[in-house]
């Protein structure tokens, strides 16, 4: 057998999950106990003055926090494009930690595209993401952070410093179901951590551990 080559670039990262699951929190967290690590802000965070800041700001232009502007494919292609070119100007880190990636992007998506004809959702994630395997290599953990629909309300409308509408409540609904699906179809790809069954903490150490046990064997620094 021939021995791997060496990895290139850093160990990549990503955090998954819906609206107010607490990945920006814990991302947070996790970089201060990763020596080496760096955080990559989700996309709709992203610079304004910047490429992807200037793309996120045409999609956010009519004030809907999904990214609809009523052109989905466009918006698909858009947020794919971006996602690749994140993996391609991969900072210089031991461990890029990301806050959203393709997944995301493969979710929300396939949802937007699903309304309108009314088509099952699941099977365009499951494409949008072999199109996106064509561009960017897998994550080498991928984490979906889960937790009960009333916490994800109450953190996500603290964050947007308002109550969600019914549009939004039924859509973060509809995402939690969507990853839940995607992962539980492929769980050698995920690390799936509940956010009801263990505390804050607990998560921390789990997911510092699994980051440890990723790292360790391409020899970077834990």
């Amino acid at each position: 057998m021939t021995a791997p080559g060496p990895k290139l670039g850093p160990v990549w990262v990503t955090l998954e999950g819906a609206n107010g699951v607490g990945k920006t929190h814990l991302a947070a967290l996790l970089r201060k106990q990763i020596a080496g690590s760096v955080v990559l802000d989700e996309l709709p965070d992203a610079a304004p003055d910047r490429l992807p800041g200037k793309v996120i700001a045409a999609l956010t232009e009519n004030g809907d926090p999904f990214l609809r502007t009523g052109h989905p494919l466009a918006e698909t292609l858009a947020l794919l494009a971006l996602a690749v070119r994140r993996r391609e100007e991969a900072p210089e880190a031991a461990v890029a930690i990301e806050d959203r990636g393709t997944d995301s992007v493969a979710v929300y998506q396939a949802l937007t595209l699903a309304e309108s004809d009314g088509s099952d959702p699941y099977p365009l994630a499951q494409r949008l993401l072999a199109m996106a395997d064509r561009w960017r290599p897998r994550s080498d953990l991928t984490v979906l952070l889960t937790a009960d629909a009333d916490t994800r309300r109450a953190q996500w409308s603290a964050r947007l410093g308002r109550p969600l509408t019914t549009d939004e409540h039924h859509r973060a609904h509809a995402v939690a179901r969507l990853y839940e699906q995607i992962a539980a179809a492929d769980p050698d790809r995920y690390l799936v951590l509940d956010l009801c069954e263990q505390t804050a903490a607990q998560a921390l150490s789990a997911l510092a551990n699994a980051v440890r046990a990723v790292t360790s064997p391409a020899g970077v620094p834990s």
